[in-house]
C-alpha cells in the first residue's frame, strides 16, 4: 500500500522525467511533501505521440461513475485484479501513467504508536505504474489517478504486505505505450525493486496530512532492503 508520498525537485526526479521523454531543462518542480490521496498529483502520460506531465486528482474515478465518491478506497489499485475489476479494468486497456516519486511513507505499529518510515531508492527517483480516469459529470470534469500495487518483496514484509509497482525505466515507457493493449504489460508488475531501498524512521509529524513543511529524521539505524 502506498497511501502519502514526496515528490522533490531533485536530479534524480528529473533524471528519470527525462528518461520517460519529458523537457524539464529550466522548469522548475515545486518540492512536494507529505502528498495525501485526493490531492493534486503530477502524473505522467503519453496520449497521441506526446509525453506530458499532467496534474489529476490522486483518488480514481472511473469515467462510468454516476458521480465522484470517497466510500471506496481508490487511490491504491492491486495489480492481481485490475484485469476483472470494473473500476479498474477501462483504465487498464490504454489510460496508463506513471507516479514520480522521490520516497514514500509507511507506517510500522511498534508497541501503542505506529512509526512512520521514510522509504526511498538509495540512488534515483522511483517510477511507480499507476492508471488515469476522465471523469465528465453535467456541470464538472476532471482527471483523476490511482497507485498500483503489488505483493510486498520479503524484506520490506515487517513494514507492509503491499509495495508500489515499480518499473525501471525501460518498464515504465513500455508502461505508458498507448498502442500497446494493457493485458499484455501485466507481466511487469510484480514484486520487485529495481534498486535497493533505504529507510529511515521519520518524526510522527507527518500523520497528519496537513504536515507540509518536510521531514525530520529521528536518531535510529537506517536500514536497507535489496
Amino acid at each position: 500500500m502506498c497511501g502519502r508520498y514526496n515528490l522533490l525537485d531533485s536530479d534524480s526526479v528529473r533524471e528519470l522525467l527525462e528518461g520517460l521523454g519529458l523537457e524539464v531543462q529550466g522548469k522548475r518542480l515545486p518540492d512536494r511533501y507529505n502528498i495525501a490521496p485526493t490531492e493534486q498529483v503530477p502524473v505522467v502520460v503519453k496520449a497521441q505521440g506526446e509525453t506530458g506531465l499532467e496534474p489529476m486528482r490522486w483518488w480514481l474515478t472511473p469515467a462510468w461513475a454516476k458521480a465522484p465518491d470517497t466510500r471506496y478506497s481508490m487511490f491504491n489499485a492491486r495489480s492481481e485484479t485490475l484485469a476483472t475489476s470494473p473500476a479498474f479494468k477501462p483504465s487498464l486497456h490504454h489510460q496508463r501513467c506513471i507516479f514520480p516519486l522521490s520516497s514514500f511513507i509507511e507506517w510500522r505499529k511498534e508497541g501503542a504508536i505506529k512509526q512512520p518510515y521514510l522509504v526511498e531508492y538509495q540512488g534515483g527517483a522511483m517510477a511507480v505504474a499507476g492508471l488515469w480516469s476522465h471523469w465528465q459529470g453535467l456541470e464538472t470534469e476532471f482527471y483523476s489517478c490511482t497507485m498500483i500495487t503489488t505483493a510486498a518483496v520479503t524484506g520490506f514484509e515487517p513494514f507492509h504486505h503491499r509495495q508500489p509497482a515499480y518499473l525501471s525505466t525501460t518498464e515504465a515507457l513500455a508502461w505508458l505505450n498507448p498502442d500497446v493493449e494493457g493485458r499484455k504489460l501485466l507481466h511487469l508488475l510484480r514484486p520487485q525493486l529495481p534498486q535497493p531501498l533505504r529507510i529511515r524512521a521519520i518524526d510522527p509529524a507527518v500523520n497528519s496530512a496537513r504536515n507540509k513543511t518536510g521531514l525530520a529524521f529521528l536518531a535510529r539505524e537506517e536500514m536497507c532492503v535489496d
